[in-house]
């Protein structure tokens, strides 16, 4: 398969993949301590890039790749932001993935959908691209998208090299899921978390959609709590629109039959996987915190307890209906058939 075609088959690829992103928001201090330790001539060989997903973790990765590739030696280097200039032929060479001097290492694309999974062969690439000279001259750098996707096999196999980097070599991990990578990779790093971007940084953040959905950045901003990533998705799938559509009318009481089957529908169907998962997410979170207001007041703690079960029985059915590829337009059915029970009086 050509280059072309595996760009054309991963649903990664796109104007807004991090790589691409220009401006970072709200992670001036994650920006400044990279440039303060880059300049102190003690820079360490591997970063670990920690938060929720969608933050800004990968488009800082990318920054710095693109600031230490452009400027390998720090006396010439600018002291006041990651950013390269307009135009700069490093950064295209980094957008078009390829730059010789930067490995990535992630999930692989098959027939257009990701692996589980990074798997071990992918991650003894880095052994390889590290044992050979900078092209430049410079520096080797390794962006692992995301760290938490890597088996033991394939940790292990990047481990080694983590505890005897060549010189001139930095790891920059990004991860979303802190606790499912191994302390022994964590202990070769140093750790910058990452948190959500309060409102203004997203507002910001959120400036830059596309034209066709700049009208939703308001609600967007309200679902993605403080991650201009997942509002991305949000747009770009639908799923924040339909959810919105759900929320409404849920919040003028029962939810009419006719907007259940026209949610329920939207869901289904060939393409729809992003979709139904980010719609899920946003339900499971809409019950559970209806379930903690309603827990707030002893008059409706019976509800409570009943939007908490609801909440139990709906995850437990959308994994069902993951792993078994059943039928969605039902699950969803069910579904709000169990929310609308959990909330009468």
């Amino acid at each position: 398969m050509s280059k072309q075609d595996d760009e054309e088959q991963d649903p990664r690829e796109g104007p807004l993949h991090p790589r691409h992103r220009r401006q970072l928001y709200g992670h001036e201090r994650a920006e400044t301590r990279l440039l303060d330790a880059y300049h102190s001539g003690k820079f360490h060989h591997a970063w670990l890039l920690t938060g929720p997903k969608g933050v800004g973790k990968a488009t800082l990765a990318y920054r710095l790749a693109k600031y230490l590739l452009r400027y390998p030696d720090p006396s010439g280097a600018p002291r006041d932001s990651l950013s390269l200039p307009e135009g700069d032929a490093i950064s295209a060479q980094v957008d078009a993935r390829s730059h010789p001097d930067l490995l990535v290492i992630q999930r692989e694309v098959e027939k257009g959908k990701l692996k589980a999974g990074i798997n071990v062969a992918v991650s003894r690439k880095a052994a390889n691209f590290f044992g050979k000279t900078a092209g430049a001259g410079g520096w080797r750098i390794a962006i692992i998208d995301a760290v938490e996707d890597m088996n033991n096999a394939s940790a292990n196999a990047i481990l080694k090299t983590l505890e005897e980097p060549p010189d001139n070599s930095v790891f920059i991990l990004v991860c979303n899921q802190r606790a499912r990578i191994l302390p022994t990779i964590r202990s070769r790093c140093i750790e910058l978390p990452l948190s959500p971007l309060p409102d203004e940084a997203l507002e910001a953040a959120l400036a830059g959609l596309p034209s066709d959905h700049a009208t939703e950045a308001a609600r967007l901003g309200q679902q993605a709590q403080g991650s201009p990533g997942f509002a991305l998705e949000l747009a770009e799938t639908g799923a924040g629109r339909i959810f919105s559509r759900f929320a409404q009318a849920a919040e003028r009481g029962s939810v009419d039959q006719a907007t259940r089957m026209q949610v329920a529908t939207e869901l289904h169907g060939r393409g729809t996987d992003d979709r139904f998962r980010l719609f899920c997410g946003l339900l499971e979170g809409w019950l559970a915190s209806s379930a903690r207001v309603a827990a707030a007041t002893p008059a409706t703690a019976a509800r409570a307890l009943a939007l908490a079960e609801a909440h139990g029985r709906i995850a437990h059915s959308i994994r069902e209906t993951n792993a078994l590829n059943l039928d969605r337009r039902l699950t969803m059915l069910q579904a709000f058939d169990l929310i609308d029970k959990a909330r009468r009086p």
